[in-house]
């Protein structure tokens, strides 16, 4: 288990040179090991084989069995993404040859290195060993260093010694983060069923709040996962998480998720922000929302329910509105009927006015709100401005005209296609990309204003949808 710093968006990570590496080799009773470890964030693929003749020959790479790999006495003995590799069940005193081959997932293989390793003599590199000057400066230094160490042990194994101390306080409380991640329920949920290593980065108390630590969970590609939920985010985000720790909770629909990070606070304080990392495959955030939309994930995950509501109430009304516009009778005064026009023009008032209203508040409240996925477009960016602006705007427009004398005829159709066209805008951009708050928001009352919008096209007067300003008598 090692310690780094896990920062909170994705432009803090970077890819894993695949030449940069460090790997060690020794040999025990009856068995062998091989570890290795590299930086970045992503994980590589090794590949370890084993011959008792020779080496990989150069310019071959890796076979999983078979074809000339198995011809040439070669065995795959490992294939995976951990960072160890130990080989037991071998016969003491034979020689053994190994030949470690890396690469990104799905990339070409590059030669890590080539070791003789014999059960219980110590490894030797073929492509690095030391000139015999070096080895016999190493042997005069040998007796000196090993003194010098001895000391240090002795220090370190005293009573009290700080030495012996730091690792153990340090690895309690690795494992403290990780045992108060994992006893969650929804983080228990991601990771079920993967074989995951664990990152954890301390911090530590501020103005006597508890100190906390991030955890990186990370798992290979083949066992990337689909995560469906609420997750807890701190609303203030500026790196360490800082107290009060005040949180919000978030739906969230991700696929193809390899990495997650979750911030703990210890001494019992549980989880305070799940955020999902880019691992081995860059993760898909399908969906992310809040009260009131989070209480129906089974509308959110599937929006498009009301397209064809939109379309066979839009038809009924539009019809019903071209028919009136063609008949006599309605030209006729009637105070029921102004009555009725009265009261439906005051609901359609109210209904753009609380429209306006709440679209301007969805977008403040996601400009400011925490995000799942800081690379993404986000409603505090600037290029998202032109899209937030475009609704609101419609329903101001659509309030004026209502308030005015004049019929607006052709400005009302105007109004209607454009709300049309924002309302399959905003769904489009749900169903392919993230459904939030805002999408949802816009394509529910852009299509709710293209239905009342387009009747008053065919209106000849203020006050109602099939009558002339003036009224005529037979």
């Amino acid at each position: 288990m090692t310690n780094k710093a896990a920062g909170h968006g994705h432009s803090t990570q970077h890819l894993t040179d695949v030449r940069t590496r460090r790997v060690f080799a020794s040999s025990g009773h009856g068995c062998a090991a091989i570890g290795w470890d590299y930086p970045g964030s992503t994980l590589l693929e090794v590949r370890i084989l084993r011959s008792e003749h020779g080496f990989v020959s150069a310019g071959c790479a890796p076979e999983a069995g078979g074809g000339a790999a198995a011809a040439a006495g070669q065995t795959v003995v490992y294939s995976g993404v951990t960072g160890s590799f130990r080989d037991a069940g071998l016969q003491n005193g034979c020689l053994y040859y190994y030949t470690v081959f890396a690469r990104h997932q799905g990339g070409e293989w590059l030669r890590w290195g080539e070791y003789e390793l014999r059960p219980g003599v110590q490894a030797t590199s073929v492509a690095g060993r030391l000139p015999a000057a070096f080895l016999r400066l190493f042997r005069r230094a040998l007796p000196a260093a090993t003194a010098l160490l001895l000391c240090l042990a002795a220090l370190a194994a005293a009573p009290g010694s700080a030495l012996a101390a730091a690792p153990d306080v340090e690895q309690a409380l690795a494992a403290e983060a990780v045992s108060a991640a994992t006893a969650d329920p929804v983080v228990a949920a991601v990771l079920e069923g993967t074989a995951y290593m664990t990152d954890v980065t301390p911090w530590s108390s501020v103005q006597g709040a508890p100190a906390g630590a991030t955890v990186t969970f990370t798992w290979p590609a083949a066992s990337a996962r689909s995560a469906t939920g609420l997750w807890p985010l701190l609303e203030s985000d500026d790196g360490e998480p800082v107290p009060p720790y005040d949180t919000v909770e978030h739906h969230v629909r991700i696929t193809d998720l390899t990495a997650l990070q979750v911030d703990v606070l210890l001494r019992g304080g549980g989880v305070v922000q799940m955020l999902p990392l880019d691992g081995e495959t860059q993760f898909q955030l399908r969906e992310e929302t809040w009260s009131p939309f989070s209480r129906f994930p089974w509308f959110t995950a599937r929006p498009w329910v009301l397209l064809p509501l939109f379309l066979v109430v839009g038809a009924l009304v539009i019809a019903r509105a071209w028919r009136r516009s063609r008949s006599w009778n309605r030209r006729l005064p009637s105070m029921t009927r102004h009555d009725r026009q009265f009261l439906g023009r005051l609901a359609v008032m109210l209904f753009l006015l609380a429209g306006f209203v709440w679209q301007v508040y969805e977008a403040i409240y996601a400009a400011g709100a925490p995000a799942m996925d800081p690379g993404g477009l986000n409603a505090g960016d600037l290029a998202a401005l032109p899209m937030l602006l475009f609704p609101p705007a419609v329903f101001l427009a659509a309030l004026a005209m209502e308030l005015t004398p004049s019929g607006h005829r052709v400005a009302w159709g105007l109004v209607s296609f454009l709300a049309a066209a924002g309302s399959i805008y905003n769904l489009a951009a749900a169903m392919t990309g993230t459904t939030t708050n805002l999408n949802l928001s816009y394509y529910i009352l852009l299509g709710v204003l293209c239905i009342l919008s387009a009747p008053r096209a065919f209106s000849a007067g203020r006050m109602g949808w099939s009558r002339n300003s003036m009224p005529r008598y037979s």
